[in-house]
């Protein structure tokens, strides 16, 4: 299998637009397998939205696809890709693969029951996810805990996916630039850590999603997702000297709907789903939507 270092390869390189999806721990390994089949199946359609989406073989694809599965899927979806594309190297692989977390230290060593980000490498994972709401409720995970990891990923050459989101909701009588400012407080301490964890160069994707909202009965809506994300990205373009790209998501509950003019497409670059992707039916409408904005449709 393909192994990535800092020494020898540079960071993965992103799209425009990513589309994220995590299984979660909602499949067995061999449903995740079937899963991936369905995606790379020529016949579902799903792989020649996302070749077409770059305007041409010379330019950087504008349209990328992203599968982070459980760790026991892993090794078994690298291999699958690396048998449908002829090639044991990521940069070759139809979509990218990821990891939904991963051990603050680099390599390896007595650090039992953790995955270290050099194992996750050397099986072609070019992004994993950190501090998602679910790791930081069941297992008191933290701002520190994150950054930590995130320099371990980096060290790796891979690509950190930060979940960040406040907890506080939106004050309910005040005007909503109240809401938003007190939003992008809480959400900085997040960011900063990171950033100051990370080397400069480093690329970074931003998984956004108000943690207040989720299971509300009402999402967040655009007007107060917008300006959030255009704070975040405020956040990381004022870093002095920072080089790496920057990618920000919505990971909040995403449907359809949420891709079109007018909607969170004009504020983010993509978004992370979970349960909402794991029928390919509903996953692939989603991509057929995000295909048609970047072409310049509705």
């Amino acid at each position: 299998m393909a192994s990535r270092t800092t020494e020898s390869d540079p960071y993965p390189s992103l799209a425009q637009t990513i589309l994220l999806i995590s299984t979660k721990a909602y499949f067995t390994p061999s449903h995740t397998l079937s899963y991936l089949k369905s995606i790379l199946d020529p016949s579902n359609g799903i792989l020649p939205q996302l070749k077409s989406a770059s305007p041409s073989d010379e330019s950087p694809k504008s349209l990328q696809l992203a599968l982070l599965p459980d760790f026991l899927s892993i090794y078994h979806c690298a291999e699958l890709l690396a048998q449908s594309s002829k090639s044991p190297e990521p940069s070759s692989w139809p979509l990218l693969l990821g990891a939904q977390q991963c051990f603050w230290e680099p390599g390896l060593g007595p650090y039992t029951g953790e995955i270290v980000p050099s194992s996750l490498s050397s099986l072609g994972c070019s992004i994993i996810e950190l501090g998602h709401a679910e790791r930081r409720r069941f297992f008191s995970e933290t701002d520190e805990t994150t950054a930590r990891k995130a320099a371990a990923v980096c060290a790796c050459g891979m690509v950190p996916l930060i979940c960040i989101g406040e907890v506080s909701a939106p004050v309910s009588n005040g005007p909503m630039s109240m809401s938003v400012g007190n939003a992008l407080r809480e959400i900085g301490q997040q960011v900063r850590g990171v950033l100051e964890a990370i080397p400069k160069d480093a690329p970074i994707i931003w998984a956004y999603e108000p943690v207040w909202a989720i299971g509300a009965e009402s999402p967040a809506g655009v007007e107060y997702v917008g300006p959030v994300v255009q704070g975040i990205r405020a956040m990381v373009d004022k870093v002095p000297g920072r080089t790496g790209e920057t990618r920000i998501v919505y990971g909040g509950s995403a449907g359809p709907g949420l891709w079109g003019r007018g909607s969170l497409s004009d504020f983010v670059d993509g978004v992370f789903l979970g349960r909402f992707a794991h029928e390919n039916e509903e996953g692939k409408e989603l991509k057929t939507r995000v295909k048609a904005k970047n072409k310049g449709g509705d």
